[in-house]
């Protein structure tokens, strides 16, 4: 594996520029991403598979 690319952030998923106020915290505003619960959870699995291959 030579990189990973994830559209990661706070929050899942992506919201559009409303009203002033209206934002949600931690969403973001440009490409739709997975939280950051699932980022983490991503980066344990592949550790462990690349620490499996490794072994092999």
């Amino acid at each position: 594996i030579v990189g990973v690319m994830l559209e990661s952030f706070i929050n899942e998923g992506k919201q559009s520029i409303g009203a002033a106020g209206v934002l949600k915290y931690g969403t973001s505003l440009t490409d739709a991403c997975i939280d950051w619960n699932e980022t983490e959870e991503l980066f344990i699995y592949l550790d462990e598979a690349v620490a499996d291959t490794a072994a092999d």
